[in-house]
């Protein structure tokens, strides 16, 4: 664009240097084009500038900017249709190209718009389609005179650049529109997806629980099972004593009855009935025991009743009622734990932990074995308790160690174990006791289970 031809040909080009600036500046469209063609209008005497945008239909228009036209006339002309006869503008539109109205009051394209137009003092009208080049039209610009009123080279060189102008700044909008519509669909997909991904993880979250619990409830009903076999053998005796004494009170009844009474049967009968219910009062102090243990277990295990508790007692609670349960093994139980180490945390917890780490011992470290050997120690060390399970089992594989807390993972599906076992053991030891949990293991060597965690568990919430 050539800026030598003196002030005329240089006030386009400030103009156009304006807008530009403005639009890299990121002003509103309205603003930028209310600036332009005030600039515009300020360099022609009687000139006054419109632009006019097409609908999403395409085929109605509404007035965008016109900054010097009377209002009344601009409100009348928005929803017009554009059309060969639709005035300079709605002509402009529909053929494509410019069209020029010298005289609104002779040209016959202005029949419709003729009495407006004039009743505001308008008698000339330019208008060009607004697009660039290879993109559709997107509306018109159109330059009225007060006067009649025929192009020359500078006002149409000046038309021309004004529509490039705005074509660039309607083109930057509705660009920025239509990316403001993408990111609005993708950040509603992106909502969507969330709600789908937090849905499917609570689901995730509460199917994971279920399964805990049930793991949980399948490793208590194994050692209900166990007790209920183990309470079979003293219940059952005392039941033999008790048919005994009442044997014994039925014959010492009829001998008495019948006067037959003798003094041998008399210390015979009440020395049977001492032995018997020595045997009773032993099996039922035994069964009691055995109650008394699964008692305590069951309750700290089926709640999460926090209390203070000496470790030892917990630990021997749980060993009581898994010796009860295990069959087929000769297991033996070495216990090193001060008798006065007291906790204050959640007995059930730990005695879950221990249950599931004395049931992974029987099905994976004493597999296919007649006997072995559980070593538990504990201490309270200066960072927290040390509790130590250890075992002369048959050890674990160097690539399954890294594994052995996932959730699901086992190394025996065939012996019925979900693989939750052992996670639930982490989960507690890290979320519910507040510790962290280490496993040490060579094979044929056995596995040690280092657990360390605070004498006072920190609150939890569930």
């Amino acid at each position: 664009m050539e800026e030598d031809g003196g002030e005329e040909e240089a006030l386009p080009c400030r103009i156009q240097r304006k807008a530009l600036e403005m639009i890299v500046q990121d002003h509103s469209v309205s603003a930028v084009l209310d600036a332009l063609l005030r600039d515009v209008e300020a360099s022609i005497a009687g000139l006054y500038c419109s632009v006019l945008v097409l609908d999403e239909s395409g085929e109605c228009v509404q007035t965008l900017a016109a900054p010097s036209l009377p209002a009344a006339y601009s409100a009348a002309l928005t929803g017009m249709r554009i059309g060969r006869e639709q005035g300079s503008c709605g002509a402009a539109m529909a053929i494509a190209q410019a069209v020029i109205a010298s005289d609104i009051a002779r040209d016959p394209i202005w029949l419709p718009f003729r009495e407006l137009a004039l009743a505001f003092g308008l008698r000339a009208c330019w208008s060009v389609p607004i697009r660039l080049s290879g993109k559709p039209i997107l509306g018109s610009l159109a330059m009225y005179y007060d006067h009649v009123a025929h192009p020359d080279v500078r006002s149409w060189r000046l038309i021309m650049r004004v529509m490039n102008l705005v074509a660039l700044c309607l083109e930057r909008e509705r660009q920025n529109h239509q990316l403001q519509q993408a990111q609005h669909l993708l950040e509603a997909k992106v909502e969507a997806r969330t709600q789908e991904l937090s849905q499917a993880l609570q689901t995730l979250r509460s199917t994971q629980e279920e399964l805990l619990n049930r793991e949980k409830m399948a490793a208590l009903g194994m050692l209900v099972a166990g007790v209920a076999h183990e309470l079979n053998t003293p219940i059952g005796n005392a039941m033999l004593s008790t048919s005994f004494l009442c044997d014994c009170q039925k014959n010492l009844s009829t001998a008495l009855h019948s006067g037959h009474l003798a003094r041998s049967q008399l210390d015979r009968s009440l020395a049977d009935a001492d032995a018997a219910l020595i045997l009773v009062q032993r099996n039922l102090e035994k069964a009691a025991d055995l109650i008394g243990h699964f008692k305590q277990m069951a309750v700290d295990q089926s709640s999460e009743r926090r209390r203070q508790f000496l470790l030892h007692e917990v630990v021997a609670d749980n060993l009581a009622t898994f010796r009860a349960a295990v069959r087929g093994i000769d297991l033996r139980f070495a216990l090193d734990i001060a008798a006065d180490l007291l906790l204050d945390g959640y007995p059930g917890a730990f005695g879950q932990i221990l249950t599931n780490l004395l049931v992974n011992a029987r099905l994976h470290a004493f597999a296919g074995r007649e006997q072995g050997c559980i070593h538990l120690r504990a201490w309270m060390g200066e960072d927290g308790v040390h509790f130590i399970c250890s075992d002369d089992g048959c050890g674990i594989e160097p690539e399954h160690l890294s594994r052995i807390f996932e959730p699901y993972f086992t190394t025996r599906p065939e012996a019925g174990g979900s693989g939750l076992g052992m996670a639930i053991v982490y989960n507690l030891t890290v979320h519910i006791l507040g510790g962290r949990i280490e496993v040490r293991s060579q094979p044929g060597q056995g596995s040690e289970f280092i657990m360390v965690f605070p004498k006072v568990a920190p609150l939890h919430r569930r």
